[in-house]
């Protein structure tokens, strides 16, 4: 019998790679899209007219829609949210209510659900005090509307656990071939410049997209993993200098450092906010941003996924740094 899974935020970075991974296993994936869904990382799979996957156009507030695809469905990953938004309650009314909206539709559309995936942030948490990785057992206090948005997306599913066999994942930051965000900071490397931001021996988590897609796919069939929380990293812990020796040593290039004084982002940022509200659009260097940027230790701990699920990352820094340059050559990214 065919596994039947159903993907929200399938068109994007980490969704188009979970997709391309489910249909690998042998499940038939049903995409929920937006009309106005950019369709370009599935765009190879559409035209291989492959039977394992459907597009299914609707929102997370389409309830008609909803119920009408998720009869039968074994697996539900919910990944669609907002990453930029001009407010809190454009946040709150995706990520949040959205979120709500698809866990009341599951309800409603199949009881027998085999598991639900609710694929958060390290946000939601928030930074680590110091240079111990926050846990699953940290106390959240997430910095940004975004991250506060995501954890109260956490808040409304684990109500739903008696009901529900529902797993929360929380990656940190994530790299990879399709990434365009973390691209920029490969694209001045490659231009011969290291920006730095502060102190250049911050700590940050990091996951390459493949990884995070197997531990996705790892949770969504194992029994451990019901009721469960759990950070997906590559294992280690990095600083933003070893980041940027990395890329540069992959690209071949020996760039200078570029000390970029924090109140000139704060300036920016401001700047950049104003612009945005003019046009009605997200600002992607804001003051949340900065807040986000100006933290000495975005660090989390996967113990708890390698000890509970089986997760094994595949790719060190090195690797993965290696295999998304190659990608951004191959597409002239770079």
């Amino acid at each position: 019998m065919t596994m039947k899974a159903f993907v929200t935020g399938g068109t994007g970075f980490i969704g188009s790679h979970l997709v391309e991974r489910l249909i690998n296993q042998g499940y038939h994936v049903t995409v929920l899209v937006r009309e106005t869904s950019n369709l370009r990382w599935l765009n190879h799979l559409l035209m291989a007219k492959s039977p394992r996957v459907q597009l299914v156009t609707g929102d997370l507030h389409d309830l008609g829609t909803l119920l009408q695809h998720l009869q039968n469905t074994n697996l539900v990953f919910h990944l669609a949210g907002l990453t930029r938004a001009p407010d809190a309650a454009t946040y709150n009314r995706v990520n949040t209510q959205g979120t709500k909206d698809l866990i009341e539709a599951c309800l409603q559309a199949n009881a027998n659900l085999d598991r639900f995936i609710y694929c958060s942030s390290l946000a939601a948490i928030g930074p680590s005090p110091d240079e111990t990785p926050v846990t699953e057992n940290t106390t959240p206090q997430p910095l940004t509307d975004y991250g506060n948005s995501k954890f109260n997306g956490e808040l409304i599913i684990s109500k739903y656990t008696d009901r529900l066999p529902i797993t929360i994942i929380r990656p940190p930051a994530v790299y990879g071939p399709r990434e365009t965000d973390i691209f920029l900071y490969f694209k001045l490397v490659n231009k011969g410049v290291i920006p730095i931001l502060g102190d250049e021996n911050k700590l940050l988590s990091l996951v390459y997209v493949k990884d995070l897609v197997a531990g996705l796919a790892a949770a969504a069939v194992s029994d451990l993993a019901v009721g469960e929380t759990y950070f997906l990293t590559d294992g280690e812990v990095h600083s933003w200098i070893e980041i940027a020796s990395t890329i540069a040593h992959a690209l071949k290039k020996r760039p200078l450092k570029l000390r970029v004084p924090l109140f000139l982002l704060d300036f920016i940022s401001i700047f950049t906010e104003t612009a945005a509200k003019i046009t009605h659009q997200a600002s992607t260097l804001n003051r949340q941003k900065m807040r986000d940027l100006k933290q000495q230790f975005w660090i989390c701990d996967s113990s708890k996924a390698q000890q509970q699920i089986g997760y094994r990352p595949a790719y060190p820094l090195e690797r993965g740094i290696q295999e998304t340059i190659l990608w951004y050559m191959e597409n002239g990214w770079l």
